[in-house]
Parts: C-alpha cells; sequence; structure tokens
C-alpha cells in the first residue's frame, strides 16, 4: 500500500530535524518515530536519510576524562537519577549556559510528555527560557497547572507569570490552570481561608494528579539570587526565618535545608508549592539548571530523592559532584 499524499510532500528541514533527533539524541526506535510523528517506517528511513545528507545531524566523537558521558554516568549512579549533562565548553555567561540547557530540557520535555498527563508547571527564569524553546507536540487531553503562586508583579511584571504557563499551553494544546495566589501568604489563617475558594480547589485537586513537574531549583547564593529569592517575593522577616532555620533551596516554593528536611520552617506553613511528601508522589520531577550557584540545593534535592530527570550544564555537574 502506497503512503499518503501528505507522506509523500517535500519534508521540511523542522521534521527532518525531529526524526533525527527521536532517533540518534533520543535513541527511539524507527517504528516509535513513526508513531510520534505520525507516519510510516519508510518515510522515517527517508527523513533520516535527508538528515545526514543536509548535514542537520552530524556526529562526533570526544574521548575526554572530564567528558559529559562521565558526569552524566556518575551523577546517574550516584543519585539514581536519569541525568542530562550538556555541553557548555568554557562558557561562563550564566544566560548562554541557561539558553544551551534549555534547548536540551526542550528535546527531553518532547519524549516525555504524552497525552492525557496533568503537568505542573512553576515560573522563573529557567523555565521561562524552556517556555521560549517549546517545540509543538500533537498530545491531547493535557492539563497545565501552576505549581506555585504569583511573585510581585511590581518587580516581575503584569503579565510575567501567565505568558510562560500559556506557551506551554499553547505547545502541548493544554488547558491552562493558574493559581490565583501570592507565592507566599502573610499567614497560615490567610493561606487556609484562600484555599477554601471553589477556583483554588480546583486547581488543589488537580495538583494530586499530577504525572510530571518541570521546574529548577531556587537558592539564596550566587551573584543572581532566585526569583523566590528577591524583595519582590520574600518580606526581611521571612528572610531572617529562613536563615535561622538554615534553609539553602527549594523547589516549587517548599524550602528545605541542606539535609534535605523540611520540617519546622514556618514559611512552608505559609507557601503554596507543594509539600515534600506531595512532590515525592509525581512520578516524573524535571529539574532544570545551569548555574553552579545552585549546585549545594541541587546535590540537597538530588540525596533527598526530590529529583527523577535532571538537566544540568557540565560545570554544574562537576559541582554537584564535587569535582
Amino acid at each position: 500500500m502506497g503512503e499518503s499524499r501528505s507522506e509523500q510532500s517535500p519534508c521540511v528541514d523542522e521534521r527532518v530535524a525531529d526524526a533525527a533527533e527521536l532517533y540518534w539524541v533520543q535513541g527511539l526506535k524507527a517504528g516509535t518515530v513513526a508513531h510520534e510523528l505520525g507516519v510510516s517506517r519508510s518515510t522515517v528511513t527517508r527523513l533520516l536519510a535527508q538528515a545526514r545528507e543536509k548535514h542537520i545531524v552530524e556526529f562526533t566523537v570526544n574521548r575526554r576524562n572530564d567528558s559529559n558521558i562521565k558526569l552524566r554516568e556518575r551523577l546517574q549512579h550516584t543519585f539514581q537519577v536519569q541525568a542530562t549533562v550538556v555541553d557548555t565548553g568554557g562558557i561562563h555567561d550564566l544566560d548562554k549556559r541557561r539558553s544551551m540547557v534549555s534547548d536540551a530540557a526542550v528535546s527531553l520535555l518532547w519524549t516525555l510528555v504524552h497525552s492525557g498527563m496533568v503537568m505542573g508547571i512553576t515560573w522563573g527564569r529557567t523555565t521561562e527560557s524552556i517556555s521560549f524553546k517549546l517545540i509543538p507536540k500533537r498530545v491531547s487531553d493535557i492539563q497545565i497547572v501552576q505549581l506555585h503562586g504569583f511573585g510581585n508583579t511590581m518587580s516581575f511584571g503584569e503579565d510575567y507569570f501567565t505568558q510562560i504557563l500559556m506557551r506551554f499551553g499553547n505547545a502541548f494544546d493544554a488547558q491552562v490552570h493558574l493559581l490565583p495566589a501570592p507565592v507566599i501568604f502573610d499567614s497560615e489563617v490567610t493561606r487556609e481561608m484562600v484555599w477554601k475558594e471553589t477556583s483554588i480547589q480546583q486547581v488543589l485537586k488537580l495538583r494530586k494528579k499530577l504525572d510530571l513537574i518541570l521546574t529548577s531549583v531556587g537558592t539564596p547564593f550566587g551573584f543572581k539570587r532566585s526569583p523566590l529569592f528577591s524583595r519582590g517575593v520574600l518580606s526581611q522577616e521571612d528572610f531572617d526565618e529562613l536563615n535561622r532555620e538554615h534553609v539553602i533551596g527549594d523547589i516549587a516554593s517548599t524550602f528545605f535545608r541542606e539535609d534535605g528536611s523540611t520540617q519546622g520552617i514556618s514559611v512552608n506553613r505559609r507557601a503554596t508549592g507543594l509539600r515534600r511528601e506531595e512532590l515525592l508522589r509525581v512520578p516524573i520531577r524535571m529539574v532544570v539548571a545551569a548555574d553552579e550557584n545552585k549546585a549545594l540545593a541541587l546535590r540537597s534535592a538530588l540525596n533527598s530523592k526530590l529529583v527523577t530527570h535532571l538537566v544540568v550544564d557540565q560545570l554544574t555537574a562537576a559541582q554537584i559532584l564535587g569535582l
């Protein structure tokens, strides 16, 4: 039986690149690639041949003692996670490294997302970078949930948070559910009152069904603090509390110490993020980072089993491993 008319039409370079990435980068079999792209196996074979002919895909083997392969293997062996280490060479510019790591995160996310998923997304510099690079995928019945509340709109801009979430929604033709609440409430009583609102309850129920979360790790360290640790989000009293409790990072506004513990941190009782036990119930917990200042927080999160899929640059990977 011959191919359909759509398969006989000339393939654009983007489709050729999609096939090449799925087959050679993600290691999928030709039949699986065909299913993902909605074409026949013979079309996949032709697309892969075109990828080589047009130099869309090229192969290089680098045998170095500090190779990304060895870093990836050590991360996977030490922390029992699926790790991706991006070769950023000698680049020290955080924005450039974040952009390169975001490309790898987009590729991984593309293979992880499937129809019927409930996805939780945070806001921040890393997820914003990823949102600009998303590759649309033909999936259905996707629900995207904002994992924690909004920051100070005076600091971040009125539409900053919703635009990040909407880009994910557009890429996966998903319904987006915003969490109309501050990232940190002034009091536990206020949070409990807001949590009873019908619209909030709908989002909280969806959070209990999460299949995947995409986030980074926040930290108060480094030249650029993570947005959640900025003065536009936390008060001076909050900072004092986090210092007293020796907090070194957060995932989705759940703050933790170097040993990964969260108990006794009063800010967590006013935060809108998932509690530690709720995070651990999510099957895929994908964390992306390109900043060696986050290494301590990342190591703690990894040791605490809060991460299942890690995407980092080589400098950050080496810092996590203490190299």
